[in-house]
């Protein structure tokens, strides 16, 4: 039996288990779905196996055989329930047996991709398991004894040396710094940075832990006014961060982002190098609004996958390989060269002088960023044409499948056309802040509040599509920045600095040299944000001093903190690894791809001397 994709459809929307899902859910599991044959006396399920596959039967007879229950099936019914289970994966299994009783047609779905309509709305889970109970009522109830507690794992011997370093150093930082003639409020500060930067070495805390100690603690000694350890929440960042993010959550939760994705597929050619490409097209426009890469990997996997399947390339292969680094690629390469890209551009940002930030909102950034933005961009594209072609003959893309999914959607819905309005107005507005003379934290929080007003961004947006952890991550260490200017540690810098960095001699291309050692030094044991920020913080005055535009220092930071060599250096790279990147791709050759854009990266900066100059930045 060969149902077309309209019929899939159809009998998608027919099943009352998913009636209560969105169209673009529907869209998603059309994607999923599979029709397959049954032959008479097969088993289709078997009781004690996984339950990775949920099954509605489209014709024939089927028999459901437990211990204590048999009962026939026919069109309409469903089997494999237990798939919508809230279990781990892997855990949940088949309770019964159902075995075809004439040849049986069905549309298979995987349970992962049940998943998240289940999650949206629980009554999808508690229908397929109240049905389930009905037909199962004979059946025992399952063992639900809790398992025996576990005893706790002792403490890592690394996060052992860790706790002791941060209990021990920080008072040695301390007493070293009033020794050598530090003020006493330097020295303090210097003993709570010494803690803080220990405590992100050693990975004792989630990351955005140890500024919220060190702010909290400069409040609670009277180290600095309120004012400045609070800056972030009183910047205008708080603002722009909160818009920026729910923007991003409206676009996905509209289902504008996803119908987005389906067009670019229906449109471009069939063609590896078009799919690419329109990866790294989407992960640009994605960089506007996201400032983020984790989230904006987050949207383009779905997509990865689709591709992935569909165009079924071997295991390993260069094509399937150049299609996860295209993903990647998308998510990460424009994040020094936009100001929304990155969080940590958008918290460096308050260190500039206010003439500097009004000169580099919107586009202007990207303006300043031209020469790497174009040279990143022609070499990636380059690559993907030249450097990742099939080595076997590929499948087409399924074009019936995708018109299908766009037709499941059906038209704009009022929500899509609010995400897509909400979505140019903050575009064109951050792009051209010169032509209506309001900042784009501004817009942003008109979006915000619109989005509020219209209830597109419900209370439930809030709490879920706002990375509030990160919020307060970049907000309390732009505190303890902020700390530094108010007690002078800048004017100390450099008079301990003293002339060691007079062989700069205001240079740009020894400055350039300085920056990557000191952002590649501290990137070795620090986060992405957290090192970027801490070199911004500590080029920032040696830049100034050497006469180094400022906007300049801050890019370079921003460019050169995207370097990594080792997997814990980019948390990015471990949500590619949960997304599938060792069963489908050439490790090797991802990581030689990553690495060869590192050089790249500092041979770009170089380049743009030259324009910089003729910009009148140098």
């Amino acid at each position: 039996m060969s149902l077309t994709q309209a019929e899939i459809a159809t009998a998608l929307r027919e099943c009352p288990l998913l009636a209560a899902c969105t169209p673009q859910e529907h869209a998603r599991l059309l994607a999923a779905a599979q029709c397959c044959e049954f032959p008479a006396g097969t088993d289709i399920i078997r009781a004690g196996e996984p339950a990775d596959h949920y099954y509605r039967i489209l014709d024939g007879a089927a028999e459901l055989i437990a211990a204590q229950a048999r009962r026939t099936l026919g069109p309409g019914d469903d089997l494999g329930a237990e798939a919508l289970a809230d279990a781990p994966a892997g855990q949940a299994r088949y309770l019964a047996t159902a075995r075809a009783a004439t040849a049986v047609s069905a549309l298979r779905l995987p349970r992962s991709a049940l998943a998240a309509p289940a999650a949206r709305d629980p009554r999808i889970r508690s229908g397929a398991l109240l049905g389930l109970a009905a037909r199962l009522g004979e059946l025992p109830p399952p063992d639900t004894q809790a398992p025996a507690p576990k005893a706790p794992a002792p403490l890592p011997l690394k996060q052992r040396i860790g706790w002791v370093a941060t209990l021990t150093l920080p008072l040695l930082a301390w007493y070293a710094g009033g020794h050598l003639g530090l003020p006493q409020h330097s020295a303090v500060y210097l003993g709570l940075f010494t803690m803080t930067a220990l405590m992100w070495l050693f990975s004792l805390v989630d990351e955005y832990i140890p500024p919220i100690i060190a702010v909290v603690a400069m409040l609670f000694i009277d180290l600095v006014p309120a004012q400045v350890a609070l800056h972030g929440f009183y910047s205008r960042t708080f603002l722009l961060l909160l818009g920026v993010y729910a923007l991003s959550a409206v676009l996905v939760s509209s289902g504008l982002a996803y119908r987005v994705m389906l067009g670019i597929l229906a449109r471009l050619p069939d063609s590896p190098f078009w799919h690419r490409s329109a990866l790294t097209a989407f992960g640009f426009v994605l960089s506007i609004v996201m400032p983020s890469s984790n989230a904006r990997l987050a949207l383009l996997l779905p997509l990865y996958r689709e591709m992935d399947d569909s165009l079924a390339a071997p295991a390993h292969s260069r094509e399937a390989t150049g299609l996860m680094i295209a993903t990647f690629t998308g998510a990460t390469l424009f994040s020094p060269l936009l100001l929304t890209a990155k969080s940590s551009n958008l918290a460096a940002f308050t260190m500039l002088p206010i003439q500097v930030r009004q000169e580099f909102q919107g586009i202007w950034w990207l303006v300043g960023a031209g020469v790497v933005a174009v040279g990143l961009l022609t070499c990636h594209l380059l690559a993907m044409r030249f450097l990742f072609r099939a080595d076997t003959p590929r499948r087409a893309l399924p074009a019936e499948r995708i018109a299908g999914q766009i037709a499941v959607l059906g038209r704009l819905r009022p929500q899509e056309w609010v995400a897509a309005l909400a979505f140019l107005l903050f575009l064109g507005g951050a792009a051209v802040p010169q032509w209506h003379q309001s900042q784009p934290a501004w817009l942003a929080g008109f979006v915000l509040a619109s989005l509020l007003a219209l209830g597109l961004f419900d209370k439930r947006g809030f709490q879920t599509g706002i990375d509030w952890p990160l919020i307060f991550f970049l907000l309390a260490l732009d505190g303890l920045t902020q700390a530094i200017h108010y007690l002078g540690l800048t004017e100390v810098m450099i008079d301990t600095v003293g002339h060691r960095f007079d062989w700069i001699g205001g240079q740009l291309g020894w400055f350039i040299l300085l920056a990557l050692a000191v952002t590649l030094l501290l990137r070795l044991a620090l986060p992405l944000t957290a090192g970027m920020i801490l070199s911004a913080t500590l080029l920032m005055p040696i830049g100034m001093d050497q006469g180094i535009h400022p906007w300049v220092v801050l890019f370079l930071t921003s460019l050169f903190s995207d370097i990594w060599f080792m997997p814990h250096q980019n948390s990015s790279f471990q949500q590619v690894l949960a997304g599938g990147l060792r069963a489908r791709c050439d490790e090797t050759l991802f990581f030689h791809y990553a690495w060869w854009l590192n050089p790249l990266r500092v041979v770009l900066a170089y380049a743009s001397i030259p324009y910089w100059r003729w910009l009148g930045l140098y």
